[in-house]
């Protein structure tokens, strides 16, 4: 299922006052007693020429996590896997993703290489966004098990959720694919920095 989300460990009450100058409208999740912070569903950007780029598509959780001063999380989910783009406070940003297929190298120093390069990169994502343990990132992965399953991009997000301390509510949801979210506990908040 698609996802196009953001989630903070923000509360409700201060994403929405940070919602007062954004650019798009959506609906705002609260965390509950199971899972605090705040989950968001943005409408979609316009399309500009036809396309809407990456910088667009990041903006809404980037323009929060300014607001906000505190780390916010933009979860997508599609055909080939599944991404998070982690925006900072001071306004920069970093993506990891998982794809569908990937499939571990078989030779055991290029295996132990390329593991090593995914710690280092969470790690320092972690770090940047404030997460309180580091390598906890890392270990959110998506290889095949040896009988050839492996964990879908939905376990993912929500693993990834949980980690930052946020609601998984979102997980599987885009306003690009539905009306509106799938849930009574959402709040609409209408864009109003236009």
């Amino acid at each position: 299922m698609p996802t196009y989300a953001v989630v903070t460990a923000a509360p409700a009450d201060r994403v929405l006052t940070a919602l007062q100058s954004s650019k798009l409208g959506g609906y705002l999740y609260p965390g509950t007693d199971r899972a605090g912070g705040t989950a968001l569903l943005f409408d979609p950007p316009r399309p500009r020429f036809g396309r809407i780029s990456r910088g667009r598509l990041i903006d809404p959780a980037w323009r929060l996590a300014v607001e906000l001063k505190t780390a916010t999380w933009l979860l997508e989910a599609g055909d080939g896997g599944a991404g998070a783009t982690a925006c900072y406070a001071g306004g920069s940003y970093d993506s990891i993703g998982w794809a569908e297929d990937w499939t571990p190298p078989e030779d055991p120093a290029a295996r132990e290489a390329d593991l090593r390069g995914w710690h280092e990169c969470c790690a320092k994502v972690a770090a940047k966004a404030g997460l309180p343990d580091v390598h906890a990132l890392g270990a959110i992965r998506n290889d095949p098990a040896p009988d050839g399953t492996r964990t879908s991009s939905e376990e993912l997000l929500r693993s990834l959720c949980a980690l930052v301390g946020a609601p998984d509510t979102v997980v599987g949801q885009s306003l690009f694919c539905q009306a509106g979210p799938a849930g009574r506990d959402f709040t609409r908040f209408e864009a109003k920095g236009r």
